[in-house]
């Protein structure tokens, strides 16, 4: 399991800075950072713009449920020491930042979130794409997520997690079907990685919000019609 950073601007092998996870308490707590309150703040600063049930309005409470619904996932199956649960969600998470990033580079993408394929919306973009549309902000983004891929999809990543040598001495390999890290050090990156998306997420949603939901006056010069203070 990687240490590598999920959002920096480098993309030479940043790593994780576990110090503050040595502690399984403190540990989980980082992982929680601002779940489930700064989704219900950032929710309730944007979608208050306006009184209307307007496309960018879903789209955006659509982006702050499903952010929140994975990271309380995450956060729950960490507290369970489910790794077979938290890896795959945790890859999930990764999918919905990278497209609010995305969407916040290009606007226009957020037409074919809403509507589709079709004639006039934007073509579907991979996720390979979109990493590299965003590698100034996440330039280890790609590297991680197929690492978590592996995992997901069961590659040799899952299937060797659940086995690990118990004594080097004797080479004792010890086994069970309940859910368990393969080490106190899988658990600390987990958290970590569970942080670092939960400020990314929240610091997008913030920019998400703002792309998706302008202030009023904002919205007016934009169509055309300046308040009347202007």
């Amino acid at each position: 399991m990687s240490r590598l950073c999920l959002v920096t601007d480098a993309d030479d092998h940043v790593l994780l800075d576990l110090t503050p996870f040595g502690d399984r308490t403190a540990a989980i707590a980082r992982a929680r950072h601002g779940c489930p309150k700064s989704y219900t703040a950032i929710a309730r600063k944007h979608m208050t713009k306006t009184p209307y049930l307007t496309p960018g309005f879903m789209l955006f409470g659509s982006f702050v449920a499903r952010t929140r619904g994975l990271h309380e996932a995450v956060v729950r199956e960490i507290e369970e020491n489910n790794p077979h649960g938290v890896l795959p969600l945790i890859r999930s998470w990764v999918e919905v930042v990278t497209i609010a990033m995305y969407v916040i580079k290009k606007p226009a993408y957020a037409q074919y979130l809403m509507e589709g394929p079709g004639a006039n919306t934007p073509a579907k973009k991979s996720f390979e794409a979109m990493f590299h549309a965003v590698k100034d902000e996440a330039g280890q983004l790609r590297l991680v997520y197929g690492q978590l891929s592996d995992y997901s999809h069961f590659g040799p990543l899952g299937v060797w997690n659940s086995h690990s040598i118990e004594d080097d001495r004797t080479g004792a390999v010890p086994w069970t079907d309940v859910p368990h890290w393969r080490d106190e050090r899988h658990f600390q990156i987990a958290c970590a990685q569970a942080h670092e998306l939960a400020v990314a997420s929240l610091h997008y949603l913030d920019l998400l919000g703002d792309l998706l939901l302008p202030s009023p006056e904002i919205r007016d010069i934009i169509h055309g019609s300046p308040p009347a203070d202007l």
